[in-house]
């Protein structure tokens, strides 16, 4: 019987990683992530982005399979269109969540289901929208409705909660939420450099984006230890530790390279295209050694 490769499924960032700092995919990624394909890896793209915000990054690729979106909330067979994993946010947590922070005159994002709702977020009413607020609704192409309480929404199609500010002025809240709520939620506070907003999200307990590449992974029957994970900031943590070879971008924060196994190039210098090449290139070699 034949060993099992080392490695057989990519699980790969969107922002940070597989773009380029102007958002760009460039070409040697686009192709490097073929040939991967065409030698035998499952490449699967896991994202805080929701699908509808990522769709126009994954046709500009033309890889179109199973996804990781919205941090692990959600999984999607990106050829059909199919949701085949969805981690809804428990109501009760979500108005508790949203209470906490419209306490403090903050301005909450509930991030909706689509397209069982028919808005992409729930958005409190009654404060001004803050430039980043406003920023983040343009960038994401995002379709609104303002609701007057959040804290006693329903929340029955929410993913996720949160809010969207300056850089840096996120992070006393995700502090309070962390010291308020504990283990009982997930709160990561991401900064978008390219945009000069910060993104604080908050998520049930079990979401991450590990969890969602272990459901892509178990669908092929692919084990851990042979996932290579790839990403650039604190919300690819958990599938950098976990995953058999988790990768941070040299353009990732420290604590993010601390967490990796390996550091490539920065990706305003194809790193990914770099790394992807030089994987291939080692698998080939694996396999016809065998």
């Amino acid at each position: 019987m034949k060993p099992e490769p080392k490695y057989r499924l990519i699980a790969i960032d969107l922002d940070g990683t597989l773009l380029c700092p102007k958002g760009q995919v460039s070409g040697r990624v686009k192709a490097a992530i073929h040939q991967a394909v065409r030698g035998g890896f499952q490449v699967c793209f896991a994202t805080g982005r929701s699908y509808k915000e990522s769709r126009r990054i994954i046709e500009s690729v033309e890889h179109f399979d199973c996804a990781v979106f919205v941090t692990g909330a959600i999984v999607v067979d990106t050829s059909c269109h199919k949701v085949v994993h969805r981690r809804l946010m428990d109501a009760e947590l979500a108005r508790q969540v949203c209470a906490f922070l419209e306490e403090k005159k903050q301005t909450v994002l509930a991030l909706q289901d689509s397209p069982a709702s028919e808005h992409d977020y729930l958005v409190t009413a009654g404060t001004p929208l803050n430039q980043a607020t406003q920023s983040w609704i343009t960038v994401t192409d995002s379709t609104i409705k303002r609701a007057s309480d959040l804290a006693v929404h329903d929340h029955k199609h929410t993913l996720r909660v949160g809010i969207v500010a300056e850089p840096g002025q996120a992070d006393q809240y995700r502090l309070g939420l962390l010291e308020h709520f504990g283990d009982r939620i997930a709160c990561n506070g991401l900064t978008v450099q390219s945009h000069r907003m910060q993104v604080l999200e908050v998520f049930e307990p079990a979401v991450n984006k590990w969890a969602g590449v272990q459901h892509v992974a178990s669908r092929h029957g692919i084990l851990a230890e042979q996932v290579v994970a790839i990403g650039d900031d604190v919300n690819d943590v958990p599938m950098i530790e976990r995953a058999g070879l988790g990768v941070a971008m040299g353009n990732a924060p420290p604590q993010v390279r601390q967490a990796a196994q390996r550091v490539i190039g920065h990706n305003s210098q194809d790193g990914l295209a770099e790394f992807l090449e030089e994987l291939i290139e080692e698998h080939g070699a694996a396999v016809a050694a065998r």
